[in-house]
């Protein structure tokens, strides 16, 4: 569904006179977190304290994050299989549950039961936690054997006593709900979207203290349950004959996956075109290479907060991928380079990249040379209106591997 798609902010978006948040108003998007109190011991805050967090874009994306809190609530009900059914009203296949009252949230808005749509990968997680059946299921409900579907169903519920945490997403403008996924039944801890943002402005504003460097919101990709920020720094080093490498971190949240928070360094190759202008081109390494520290869902906030600790390595990342990158500079078969490109992308299954396909072998039907045009019809490739956000990360390692790495 369109409203849940991955949207993304850049800075043209941005308020006018955004220059950053104060910490005061940051910590109201979080009032509502378990883990508030851990902020503010961790932090060593004053809840009342108005210095300014000076990260320009901040202050829009925290009106965007804000914005998506009021729209949808999100539940985790503990529900038998028992109490599921199948619905197919409207022609739309969708999960009911009839133990809503059982969770405080439907109690007190005296909710019996309710139709959950499935999104993202609520669907698929549902059949394959029932013997893998995932496929099976889907074709039934495409073929129209909706009666064969709710015998499996049936079936099931005599043989196991099946019981699941579902997140249920509520949109409180149309009052329909939606099923994102089913989470751990003992060992989740809700890191979402908006502590996320949180603990990237304040641990950033707090290093800035200490070491001097500079952070600017570059860039945000973003739905529900999902999030990205793309900060870069003042850390800068000379790439010769082509421009400069920047450092860039990459704050990211999925609040189903294992891996729920994660700081990564990633750079940016900013150069100047043909036409005297300044681009920026973001390139990704392989994860391993860039991970500066990762929490799971599964790890409890004591060591969560710890964990923080090790973004120390930020710094020490980026000379390492300097030092691979600074290989760029001396490319003479630049033609090859989008051979490999062209090549990954002709062959990938990746699903987004599939969409678009043709439309990014048409912007690599070109005779490159130089490692400037080569880096202008990289970004090209990037900036695709059709480009979706899931084919753009795809991209951004396969550019990465083919400008460095040369495969």
């Amino acid at each position: 569904m369109n409203k849940f798609k991955k949207s993304e902010l850049s800075e043209k978006n941005y308020f006018e006179d955004d220059n950053g948040i104060k910490i005061n108003k940051l910590l109201t998007l979080i009032e509502d977190s378990d883990y508030y109190q851990n902020i503010i011991d961790y932090f060593k805050l004053d809840v009342s304290d108005e210095t300014l967090i000076e990260i320009p874009g901040a202050r829009t994306m925290f009106a965007v994050l804000n914005s998506i809190s009021k729209k949808y609530k999100k539940v985790d009900l503990l529900s038998n299989l028992n109490d599921i059914y199948f619905n197919y009203d409207d022609d739309e296949f969708k999960i009911e549950f009839l133990n809503t009252m059982t969770n405080p949230y439907f109690n007190n808005l005296e909710i019996n039961e309710l139709a959950a749509l499935p999104i993202h990968s609520g669907e698929r997680d549902f059949f394959t936690n029932l013997f893998d059946m995932d496929k099976y299921a889907r074709q039934l409900i495409n073929r129209g054997h909706r009666d064969i579907l709710n015998q499996n169903l049936e079936l099931l519920k005599s043989k196991e006593d099946y019981v699941k945490r579902y997140r249920l997403l509520h949109s409180i403008e149309d009052n329909n709900f939606f099923l994102r996924a089913i989470i751990s039944e003992d060992r989740y801890f809700n890191y979402d979207n908006n502590l996320t943002f949180v603990i990237a402005l304040l641990k950033l504003h707090y290093e800035k203290q200490a070491s001097g460097v500079e952070y600017y919101l570059s860039y945000s990709e973003y739905n529900e349950s999902y999030l990205r920020l793309y900060f870069r720094t003042s850390e800068i080093k000379e790439l010769k004959g082509v421009g400069y490498l920047q450092n860039m971190l990459l704050v990211s949240n999925d609040e189903i996956k294992r891996e729920a928070l994660r700081f990564s360094t990633i750079c940016s190759i900013n150069f100047k075109t043909s036409n005297d202008t300044t681009e920026r081109l973001f390139i990704k390494p392989k994860d391993i290479k860039n991970k500066v520290l990762s929490i799971s869902h599964g790890t409890g906030p004591d060591c969560a907060f710890e964990s923080l600790e090790k973004f120390v390595k930020s710094k020490d990342i980026f000379e390492s991928l300097c030092e691979e990158i600074k290989s760029v500079a001396s490319i003479k078969e630049h033609n090859q380079i989008i051979h490999l490109v062209r090549s990954k992308i002709e062959n990938s299954n990746t699903e987004s990249i599939k969409k678009s396909k043709e439309d990014l072998k048409k912007v690599l039907l070109k005779d490159i040379k130089n490692t400037t045009q080569l880096l202008e019809t990289f970004n090209k490739l990037m900036l695709l209106d059709v480009l979706e956000i899931d084919a753009k990360e795809y991209l951004r390692y396969v550019i990465y591997d083919a400008l460095v790495d040369r495969k």
